[in-house]
C-alpha cells in the first residue's frame, strides 16, 4: 500500500499511537486502583460493622478509615516482599529450564508460608478490630460514674458501679480479647445484686481505651494493676476481687502473682498456655508446620509488641495464688478454649481452688446459668461451694 504523497514526497503511513494519558495505562490503574480501595472498604467496613451489631457496639468511620489505611499499607508491603522473594528465588536457583522454575517457584511458596502466613496471622491477632461501647450500666438500670486510669502511657476508660455499701468489697470485672466492658454488662447485674461495687474497664487496644496492640493477657497485667491502683486510691481500705474471662482472667492471674493482688478470684472461661490455646485452634490445621508457624508467630509478636508469647503461661503463675480463695469456671462446650485448659490450671493450684465445670456451656458463656448468681454469691461470701 502506498503511502499519501505531498508535493512529490513519499510520506510515512499513520499509525495509531498508543495512549498514555487518562485514557490509557493511567485509567487503568486509576480504575484499578479505586476497585482496590473499594474492595478493602467493602470487606474491613463490613467485617467492623456487622461484628458491632452482633457485639452492640460502635464501629466509628474513624476506626474505619485508620484500619483501612493501616490494611492497605500492610497489603501493599506484603506484595512487594513477594515480588523481591520471587526475584530472589529465581537468582539463587535459576531458570534455564522447566525444572528450576519450578524449584523457584515451591522455594518462592515455602517462603511465603513460613514469614507471610505467621506474619499476617499474628498481625491479625495482635491488632484485634476495636468494637467501641454503644452503651452503659444506664441502660440495664445501673447507676456508674465514668472514670480513667493510665497503664504504660495509655489511658483506659472504665465504669465504677456503685452499691450502696461505702465499707463492702468491690468487685473488679475483666472482659476477654476482641471484647469490651458493655459485653459484660450481665455478671457487672449479677455481682451489684449480690451488694458488690463494681468496676469494670476496657483493656488497652479494646473498647474505649487507647492503643492499637493486644498480647492476649501478658502486658495486659498491668491494665489490671492500674485498675487495682485506682480501686485503692479511690475506695481506700476495701477489699477487692476480680471476676474475669478468657484473656481478662489470664491478665488477672500474671498481676495476681506478679504484684500480690485481689482477695478473691474468679476465672471463667481461662487458659493455662497460649501456645496450647494456638496448636489446638489456629494451628492444628497445619500438622507438622505448627511448630515452626508458632516459633516464627512469636518472632513477629515481639517485633509487634516487644513480647515472647512463649512466656504467656498463667498456668505456670497460678501456683502463686493457691493460698488465695481461687474459683475456676469453664463451659465444657467451650470450642475457642477448651475446658481442658481450665483443668490444667486447676492441677496446677494443686486442687486448692474451687471447680466449676458447666456442661455443655460454650465460652463465657457460663454466665447464663442460673445457678452462676448462687455460685459468685457463696465464693464471694466465703461459703463452701455446692457438691457437684
Amino acid at each position: 500500500m502506498l503511502s499519501p504523497r505531498l508535493d512529490g514526497v513519499t510520506l510515512p503511513s499513520a499509525r495509531p499511537v498508543p495512549l498514555v494519558g487518562f485514557g490509557g495505562r493511567a485509567a487503568r490503574r486509576s480504575i484499578g486502583l479505586a476497585l482496590y480501595a473499594g474492595a478493602l472498604v467493602a470487606i474491613v467496613g463490613g467485617r467492623g460493622f456487622t461484628l458491632a451489631r452482633l457485639m452492640g457496639g460502635r464501629y466509628p468511620l474513624s476506626y474505619l478509615v485508620f484500619d483501612v489505611v493501616a490494611f492497605g499499607v500492610v497489603i501493599a508491603g506484603l506484595r512487594l516482599f513477594d515480588r523481591l522473594v520471587l526475584t530472589g528465588a529465581q537468582r539463587l536457583i535459576g531458570e534455564g529450564s522447566r525444572g528450576r522454575r519450578v524449584a523457584a517457584r515451591a522455594l518462592h511458596v515455602v517462603i511465603l508460608l513460613l514469614v507471610v502466613f505467621p506474619f499476617i496471622l499474628v498481625t491479625l491477632q495482635l491488632h484485634p478490630l476495636r468494637i467501641m461501647t454503644a452503651g452503659t450500666p444506664g441502660a440495664v438500670g445501673l447507676a456508674y460514674a465514668e472514670v480513667r486510669f493510665a497503664a504504660d502511657g495509655r489511658w483506659l476508660a472504665g465504669w465504677h458501679i456503685p452499691a450502696g455499701r461505702a465499707e463492702g468489697p468491690v468487685v473488679l470485672i475483666a472482659h476477654g480479647f476482641n471484647a469490651n466492658k458493655e459485653n459484660f454488662l450481665l455478671p457487672a447485674v449479677l455481682v451489684h445484686q449480690l451488694g458488690y461495687d463494681v468496676v469494670m474497664f476496657d483493656f488497652r487496644a479494646h473498647g474505649d481505651s487507647d492503643g492499637h496492640t493486644s498480647t492476649f493477657g501478658l502486658a495486659e497485667a498491668r491494665d489490671v494493676k492500674a485498675a487495682h491502683d485506682w480501686i485503692r486510691q479511690s475506695l481506700p481500705d476495701r477489699p477487692v476481687y476480680a471476676l474475669a474471662y478468657s484473656m481478662g482472667g489470664a491478665a488477672v492471674v500474671h498481676a495476681a502473682a506478679e504484684y500480690g493482688l485481689f482477695d478473691r478470684m474468679v476465672l471463667d472461661s481461662s487458659f493455662a498456655s497460649l501456645e496450647t490455646v494456638a496448636r489446638g485452634t489456629l494451628l492444628r490445621p497445619f500438622g507438622p508446620l505448627a511448630t515452626p508457624l508458632w516459633t516464627l508467630g512469636r518472632a513477629w509478636a515481639w517485633v509487634w509488641a516487644g513480647v515472647d508469647l512463649d512466656t504467656h503461661r498463667p498456668g505456670e503463675r497460678i501456683g502463686a495464688l493457691a493460698g488465695r480463695p481461687l474459683l475456676l469456671i469453664h463451659g465444657t462446650g467451650d470450642r475457642l478454649v477448651p475446658h481442658a485448659e481450665t483443668l490444667r490450671l486447676y492441677e496446677a493450684t494443686g486442687h486448692r481452688a474451687d471447680l466449676w465445670l458447666v456442661p455443655g456451656a460454650g465460652h463465657a458463656q457460663a454466665v447464663d446459668q442460673p445457678e452462676y448468681r448462687e455460685r459468685l454469691r457463696r465464693f464471694f461470701a466465703g461459703a463452701k461451694p455446692p457438691a457437684g
